[in-house]
């Protein structure tokens, strides 16, 4: 029996967002290395993350060239082992690329917030999704026993129960959701309280929250995560290739993005908007130290904010904190004594002037 090929649009996907991912890690590099000059524990981490999932993607096509996206009919029983071998291994990549660029992302959350329940927030968040990364891929790499029985049903062996991986995939999906969602609503909140005007904030939260545009791949996926039960795996299974793999190319590519900072400075100038207000201290490596004074009654307050470094890796902490300064009566001046101990009313140098 012949089927249709599904391999061509896996195989557009994961070209594609190899150039996409590759594009977008190399203009924040260019604005860390060369604008910034300061490429921080982030930054390594989305390195990480970038070089796994062009990792992952070339596993893809690997797959694709055996026989991923075809009928098992459709390919000789060496190809089709070949296949699975390549499939297992996009778990690993798939895995690591989603773990690495959490973690970039949520440093840089961290970088940029102040309250504590916003931290403690960001810290669970990265456990919680961290750890089911984990054994996410802990399960997946160690389902079959031997790890070759995946793709080599010929020798002895045998593979947990399918329903554990599915439960699983929904499972660590909806984590990545929660964690993705966490990451994007933090920044609209911070932005909310900044003293700019509608236009840049309207621009800005976009550009923080990108790390959640990937759920929106997670949520399409949940839908085919049922076809892992199918006896047509590389076939059925597609659709699910498709959208882990945009799933992570995006987690990449939003996570470079949303670092870009001084080219967006540039392009908003060039569009006439004024975009000083980005480069508040809340979002800056740098430190700076600004504050709005106001007067009421005798003495004046002002709020401020400032970064200091906290880590080797270069990663700025931005801190916050209010400024009051009391206006005093000037001291009167202390009285002059005579040589005899007494004190002076200022006569007497008044009748030596004389």
């Amino acid at each position: 029996m012949t089927g249709p090929d599904r391999s061509p649009p896996l195989q557009a996907v994961a070209i594609v967002l190899i150039l996409v991912t590759i594009t977008s890690f190399c203009l924040r590099s260019y604005v860390r290395l060369h604008m910034v000059k300061a490429f921080g524990l982030d930054d390594w981490f989305m390195l990480a993350a970038a070089i796994c999932y062009i990792l992952f993607a070339t596993v893809v096509l690997i797959g694709v060239h055996y026989g991923t996206g075809r009928l098992s009919t459709d390919i000789s029983a060496e190809n089709y082992s070949k296949a699975m071998q390549y499939w297992l291994y996009c778990y690993i990549w798939y895995c690591w690329t989603m773990i690495f660029s959490k973690i970039s992302i949520g440093i840089f959350l961290l970088r940029i917030i102040v309250e504590k329940v916003h931290l403690w927030l960001i810290y669970v968040a990265l456990f919680i999704n961290v750890l089911s990364g984990l054994a996410f891929f802990l399960v997946t790499l160690l389902q079959c026993h031997p790890v070759s029985y995946f793709w080599n049903k010929a020798q002895d062996g045998a593979c947990i129960n399918v329903d554990i991986i599915i439960a699983l995939t929904y499972l660590y999906s909806s984590l990545n959701i929660i964690c993705d969602f966490t990451f994007a609503l933090l920044p609209i909140v911070i932005v909310q309280g900044l003293n700019m005007n509608r236009k840049l904030k309207i621009a800005i939260i976009p550009l923080l929250s990108m790390g959640c545009i990937a759920s929106s791949a997670v949520v399409v996926r949940l839908a085919y995560v049922e076809r892992f039960r199918s006896s047509e795996y590389l076939y059925e299974t597609t659709d699910i290739a498709i959208w882990s793999t945009v799933e992570a190319g995006l987690a990449v590519t939003a996570g470079s993005l949303a670092c870009i900072r001084p080219l967006f400075k540039i392009m908003m100038q060039r569009i006439g908007w004024n975009s000083d207000a980005y480069f508040h201290p809340l979002f800056s490596r740098s430190d700076d130290v600004d504050a709005e004074d106001g007067s009421a009654d005798n003495h004046s307050v002002g709020s401020a904010s400032t970064t200091k470094l906290v880590g080797p890796g270069g990663i700025m902490k931005t801190s916050a904190f209010t400024v009051k300064v009391e206006e005093r009566e000037p001291a009167p001046p202390a009285p002059v004594k005579h040589a005899d101990g007494g004190p002076s009313d200022g006569t007497e140098n008044l009748g030596r002037m004389r």
